[in-house]
């Protein structure tokens, strides 16, 4: 299953670990899913650990790194214009249709409002916690 974590699950898995957040995250990891992303997704990743959690340039590379080398790095060539409140989530509906993903897993109220958008299901962390049997 290819899957697409929104900036703001990787951002509470290493911020905040302990969570559904980083289970979803371990099991990439773990190889229980394929993590889709993308180059505008992992600058967003490593420009928010930087800006707004006062994490150090090096640091945040390192994780933006790992998120890369963990997935598989899609390279969206269509633009959207889906999300009218929060145009930066249609980024992540670029990585999610290029890299074929059958889910986005995202804590975005936008998002998580269209439930379903290209055949790609859009679902809270929690829920993709137990659907995967991730639990510790």
């Amino acid at each position: 299953m290819r899957v697409v974590l929104h900036t703001n699950i990787l951002i509470s898995a290493f911020v905040f670990p302990g969570g559904a957040p980083e289970m979803v995250y371990r099991g990439a990891l773990e190889g229980r899913y394929e993590l889709v992303t993308s180059p505008s997704l992992l600058a967003e990743l490593g420009r928010v650990l930087g800006d707004k959690f006062g994490w150090e340039p090096s640091v945040a590379e390192a994780a933006v790194t790992q998120v890369a080398r963990v997935g598989t790095v899609a390279r969206p060539r269509e633009r959207l214009a889906i999300v009218a409140d929060d145009p930066a989530d249609d980024r992540v509906l670029e990585a999610a249709i290029e890299g074929g993903a059958e889910v986005i897993v995202s804590g975005d109220r936008h998002l998580l409002r269209l439930g379903k958008w290209g055949g790609v299901e859009i679902v809270r962390a929690a829920v993709f916690v137990d659907r995967l049997g991730l639990q510790d």
